[in-house]
């Protein structure tokens, strides 16, 4: 199925042309020793810098090294000591500084962290790059964006996409339990985030692409019909998760941008990696945070569709001003909340003069808004699925506490100006009803 979307441009109904940079995908055993070797010899590389961590470098990287060895190709390793490696300036510089500069190709071995690295320096210093994955953990292998913290705040920075990637199906049933449970966290994420995009084209007239939306909810079935097979850790059900993942990736790219696979569980992923990096706290993977966000958005669509909203009152309805708001940001962002702060002096998202804007389209659009809402996969499967995996479905299964998770629900909207239904349940006045009423659930 991904075969039919990479290395190709396609003129869409949307009005737009959609391509996709990435030339090899190969999902099969021993790829390492055959797919990928014959990949590095067709295209002349013949040095390389290897960049893993001590778990990536167990699992696959020694391996690729003696692949290297075996057929005389040249490389020097970055392995980074960290136990869990941040996706942030610190790592960023001892990437540059531990590179072989005269390198051909700069190949990553890991799976999130490592990729997100290799493809932002890799930019920076004009090389290409390609990716070994390790796990099933997450949707940016084939990406063209890095996903990295930057003075506190996760932002997305546009870079290029890899050469080529290689799986293994065997290592990605292997794979550790809570990882496959990340990547299908990951996934799920995007039945909301589709939501959040058509939400968006409805209120706003956002451009909205349903053949990219298409693709990615024909892998969310997929691994939807997989699911017993991918708790059970069986390879072939786990790379079937991993190329819905991949496909999600080709949506970033068919868009240009992050919207098909990235709402507002995303940005409340995001605040809580942000606020454990201030804090010392050990990091919690990606996906796993994205499937508790996604558990939490998907109850936001079930509170709009019970909603049967005044909009006279709302228009009525006293907001905070930018010093109150300001003051709440900084409580809530701790050293982040600059960059916060200069994003809504930019969007003036929530200026009331664009309020009212809103509400009117909201008003004139609303029994099309509450049919949405009421056709979005429902948060307790969602809950059910990851339950399956074991994996954390509130926030305070993975240690965040009830003022945090209440913070994420109200401010983590702030993080990327894009419409969502958080930004929907602000706009109504219920967005702090809501954060009362799944807080109240979880936390009593």
């Amino acid at each position: 199925m991904i075969e039919n979307y990479i290395a190709r441009t396609i003129d869409c109904e949307c009005g737009k042309s959609h391509s996709s940079n990435v030339e090899t995908i190969v999902i099969n055993n021993g790829v390492i020793e055959n797919e990928l070797v014959d990949f590095l010899k067709k295209n002349g590389y013949k040095r390389l810098t290897v960049v893993c961590d001590n778990k990536s470098y167990a699992v696959a990287g020694e391996t690729v090294c003696k692949a290297l060895d075996k057929n005389g190709i040249t490389y020097k390793v970055h392995k980074f000591r960290e136990e869990a490696v941040a996706p942030n300036e610190y790592s960023v510089g001892n990437l540059i500084m531990g590179l072989d500069t005269e390198c051909d190709i700069i190949l990553a071995v890991g799976s999130g962290t490592i990729n997100d690295l290799c493809r932002y320096v890799s930019a920076v210093v004009g090389k290409e790059f390609c990716t070994v994955g390790t796990a099933p953990s997450m949707d940016g292998y084939i990406s063209g964006g890095s996903a990295l913290i930057y003075n506190n705040l996760k932002l997305t920075f546009e870079t290029h996409t890899p050469k080529a990637v290689f799986f293994d199906p065997d290592m990605l049933g292997n794979a550790p339990r809570d990882m496959i449970a990340s990547g299908v966290g990951d996934l799920l994420g995007k039945v909301n985030c589709l939501t959040d995009w058509r939400l968006a084209k409805i209120i706003l007239g956002e451009w909205h692409c349903d053949f990219i939306s298409g693709i990615v909810e024909a892998a969310i079935e997929k691994v939807c019909d997989a699911r017993d097979g991918i708790a059970a850790g069986d390879g072939e059900a786990c790379a079937t998760l991993l190329e819905a993942l991949l496909l999600s990736g080709v949506g970033m790219d068919f868009a240009g941008n992050s919207r098909p696979a990235s709402g507002c569980e995303h940005h409340m992923s995001h605040f809580w990696e942000m606020r454990y990096l201030l804090e010392g706290r050990e990091p919690v993977f990606h996906g796993t945070k994205v499937g508790i966000g996604t558990v939490i958005a998907l109850k936001a669509y079930e509170y709009v569709a019970k909603l049967n909203p005044d909009f006279d009152k709302i228009s009525g309805i006293s907001r905070a001003s930018f010093k109150e708001w300001e003051k709440s940001v900084k409580e809530a962002f701790f050293d982040a909340s600059t960059e916060i702060i200069e994003l809504e002096k930019k969007s003036g998202k929530n200026d009331v003069s664009k309020l009212e804007k809103r509400l009117a389209s909201i008003k004139e659009n609303w029994a099309e808004i509450k049919k949405l809402a009421g056709s979005v996969m429902k948060s307790a499967e969602v809950a059910d699925f990851l339950k399956q995996l074991d994996a954390p479905t509130r926030p305070n299964e993975i240690g965040v506490e009830k003022e945090m998770a209440w913070q994420a629900i109200m401010y983590a909207k702030e993080i990327r100006d894009r419409y969502t239904v958080l930004q929907l349940l602000w706009d109504l006045g219920e967005l702090e009803n809501f954060a009362d009423m799944v807080i109240n659930e979880y936390y009593g």
